[in-house]
């Protein structure tokens, strides 16, 4: 279904039940690389941010949910990346106000229904069809669907083109689409193939708010996509899953240093909010900054 294009003063981007966007951009879940400072200033600038939650206490939860309250009365989408998040955790985000949240192929089943308990909406990653179907039967608000261009972990062998159409062909819920996405044309395409809405993911991590390393930083503005390969080691607590990754250094084996298929896009270290801006259609791009890599 393709939505009716507002301006980007408009705030009628329709996201899912009772959630709309003044533009149509969603910050990734990014692990460590993210935090209260980087999903407020997405949320205040007119997207929805994303905070990651991996083995939080309760208490943990509260205050970084807290500290995005403390920037914007905005929603944010909260991402469990936790294979065995406990219930304590999700009361603790729902009692700070959160009721979007992020769940995943090795964790939804178990977290999804408790979420919509709790009256929450459920994003749900999913990178086929058959995962899409399966999402929609167990009791989904929004498909995220990762193309095989994402980088991090890639859990989908479809390019996001293909999978979002073969998507609408099963299912009414509204999909938000990833995965090599890193300016505003990539927004625009994934908009006309009738997404709700753009997730992008290295394009935040090459953010002043960001708090990926400089180093991490300074690598992503300078790589071009060949630098990039499928790393299909099972490193880390996200099994069975390849990672698309840079090429690491000579000695140096990161196997941190994600990046997705638009890397060679990506030319400049931006604050968050100018980024939304400059991803929305019909706001001028950003002036450049200090961190350009000069090509």
């Amino acid at each position: 279904m393709k939505t009716t294009k507002p301006g980007p003063a408009s705030s009628a981007w329709p996201l899912c039940d009772g959630v709309a966007l003044a533009v149509p951009v969603v910050q990734a879940p990014l692990g460590p690389c993210d935090g209260p400072r980087l999903a407020a200033e997405v949320s205040r600038a007119g997207g929805l941010g994303c905070l990651s939650l991996f083995d939080q206490s309760p208490a943990a939860a509260r205050r970084l949910l807290q500290r995005v309250r403390s920037r914007t009365p905005r929603p944010v989408l909260v991402a469990f990346t936790n294979q065995w998040e406990p219930e304590s955790v999700l009361d603790a985000c729902v009692a700070e106000g959160g009721r979007l949240f992020q769940v995943f192929w090795w964790n939804a089943p178990r977290l999804a229904p408790r979420i919509r308990a709790r009256g929450g909406l459920v994003f749900r990653q999913v990178g086929t069809v058959e995962e899409a179907a399966e999402a929609a039967e167990q009791g989904s608000d929004v498909l995220v669907a990762q193309g095989t261009e994402a980088g991090g972990q890639v859990r989908g062998p479809m390019p996001l083109a293909d999978l979002v159409p073969a998507i609408q062909a099963i299912t009414d819920l509204p999909i938000v689409a990833g995965g090599g996405l890193a300016d505003r044309a990539d927004v625009a395409r994934v908009l006309a193939l009738g997404a709700r809405a753009a997730m992008l993911g290295t394009r935040f991590v090459a953010s002043d708010e960001s708090r990926a390393a400089p180093r991490y930083k300074a690598r992503l503005v300078r790589a071009r996509s060949d630098d990039l390969y499928l790393d299909r080691r099972l490193i880390g607590s996200w099994p069975c899953a390849p990672h698309r990754r840079l090429s690491a250094a000579r000695g140096d084996d990161d196997a941190t240093l994600y990046a997705g298929c638009g890397i060679g896009r990506i030319r400049e270290i931006y604050p968050a909010a100018a980024l939304v801006r400059a991803l929305a259609p019909g706001y001028p791009p950003p002036h450049a900054g200090p961190h350009s890599a000069g090509r």
